[in-house]
């Protein structure tokens, strides 16, 4: 019967510690799917060059779907001026971190973070703002990932150019 109740005991230990790890972790400040702003439509991302002028901003996220876990942007682009057949798209670069980044915004980490994987928008030549996403999977030896987007302009012949670049607050997935 002592036996038993040891049994019971290490049992009922390892539950309520199960039980602590599970709720540490669902009281993160940026948990999966919580959306993090990269530019406000007052005041967009801007890539002007070859006499063409393009604008952009959105949201970022880790999403878990149907395709695993990814990095997606979300965005609003248009070129306001098109001097030659030109498109405009959003690029995502998703960079990720292995190791301690502090909340709640996870941006401040112990290792730098490094380049994952890039995405882009469809490419368009609206003169108005058209809404279209992106995503690209997030590596498995990582905690953190965050979105490092640019407004780009897509010219037939020659490298795209590109704005500067946004970066999002990080997650923890």
């Amino acid at each position: 019967m002592a036996r038993r109740s040891a049994l019971l005991r290490r049992m009922a230990g390892v539950g309520a510690l199960t039980v602590l790890a599970l709720g540490g972790t669902a009281g993160a400040s940026y948990a999966i799917g919580e959306y993090h702003v990269w530019n406000k439509k007052e005041t967009p991302l801007k890539e002007a060059s070859y006499g063409s002028t393009a604008y952009a901003y959105g949201k970022w996220r880790i999403y878990n779907g149907s395709n695993g876990t990814t990095s997606k942007v979300y965005s609003y682009s248009r070129l306001a001026e098109n001097a030659d057949d030109h498109k405009v798209y959003v690029e995502l670069k998703t960079q990720a971190n292995a190791g301690y980044c502090i909340a709640p915004k996870y941006t401040t980490c112990d290792k730098e973070w490094y380049h994952h994987a890039t995405a882009e928008t469809t490419h368009h030549t609206s003169s108005s703002y058209k809404y279209y996403k992106a995503y690209d999977g997030v590596p498995g030896d990582a905690d953190y990932a965050r979105g490092a987007v640019r407004t780009s302009i897509d010219i037939p012949y020659r490298p795209d150019t590109h704005s500067g670049t946004s970066y999002t607050q990080g997650s923890e997935y």
